[in-house]
């Protein structure tokens, strides 16, 4: 489902943080045509943290609060390690009225329903930084008292900077791993790409732009085709060619299994920083 599938609108959001993520969604959202600067506002402990938001050209404030008591729908843009004392904060001014919306990684739903009123409408989810370019994706979950509504919103606002699904809470340590995680991996690909080119020869500059839009044309060429991505390989790598024989070398060195590795540790990574959490008692629940 796309935004424009969504019958549906939001006129106002607030972010309780102002790092980069919350910069990010608002480039996003501004650049999708769904909200104006005016509509978004953000909280940051101080007027250096919401400088960024300022030259944005929305409203900002040090309180907390404040973003309650304006917006309907919160998402509450900072660190899993400091998010419960935000949470408690926040909680006597939240109410049904409101959709509170949790990015943190590795912090479940109940976790964060215990610190809120009873029936609080709560929703996890997951994305990356390409939501400013409107090429993210975003991987969320509902609480148990959300209305029907709270995921036509869900939609609306995230699949106007990209991919948006819903996905049970169970793999939502997973998304942290792929979703966060998978431009990361990416960067990394780019770079040792473009060294390889630099190694023989090639000037850095062009040789980052030609590894860039190398694996942004396979990624538009999977997303096109809707092709399996090892049909796509097989469908370069002629026999006895030189493709095959770098697929062979990546093979060898390990890059398929590297990159599953790669998932698997930011997701029990998620899971770890959830668990340490309700260990210091942060949480009345798991």
């Amino acid at each position: 489902m796309t935004s424009t599938e969504v019958t549906m609108s939001v006129n106002k959001i607030g972010f309780v943080g102002a790092g980069k993520l919350a910069r990010v969604l608002t480039v996003g959202f501004i650049r999708a045509g769904i909200l104006s600067a005016k509509d978004i506002i953000a909280s940051a402990p101080t007027e250096r943290d919401v400088e960024a938001f300022r030259d944005i050209g929305c409203p900002v404030t040090t309180d907390n609060k404040t973003v309650l008591k304006e917006n309907p729908v919160i998402i509450l843009a900072v660190k899993p390690q400091t998010l419960h004392s935000v949470v408690r904060e926040i909680a006597p001014l939240v109410t049904r009225d409101h959709l509170i919306i949790s990015p943190a990684a590795g912090i479940t739903l109940r976790s964060i329903q215990n610190e809120l009123p009873g029936r609080s409408r709560v929703a996890r989810m997951m994305t990356n930084l390409a939501v400013e370019y409107r090429e993210g994706a975003t991987a969320f979950c509902q609480g148990r008292f959300m209305e029907e509504e709270d995921y036509e919103t869900m939609m609306y606002l995230f699949s106007s900077v990209g991919y948006c699904f819903e996905t049970p809470e169970g793999l939502m340590d997973v998304m942290t791993g792929l979703v966060g995680g998978g431009p990361a991996y990416m960067y990394v690909a780019i770079e040792a790409l473009a060294d390889g080119a630099v190694e023989a020869g090639v000037n850095r500059q062009d040789a980052i732009q030609l590894a860039a839009r190398a694996v942004s044309g396979a990624a538009k060429m999977v997303l096109g085709t809707k092709q399996h991505p090892g049909e796509l390989k097989d469908n370069v790598c002629s026999a006895g060619g030189s493709t095959i024989a770098g697929i062979f070398a990546l093979e060898r060195a390990g890059f398929r299994g590297a990159l599953m590795e790669a998932v698997k540790a930011s997701s029990e990574r998620a899971k770890q920083v959830g668990v340490e959490a309700i260990k210091k008692g942060t949480y009345g629940g798991k």
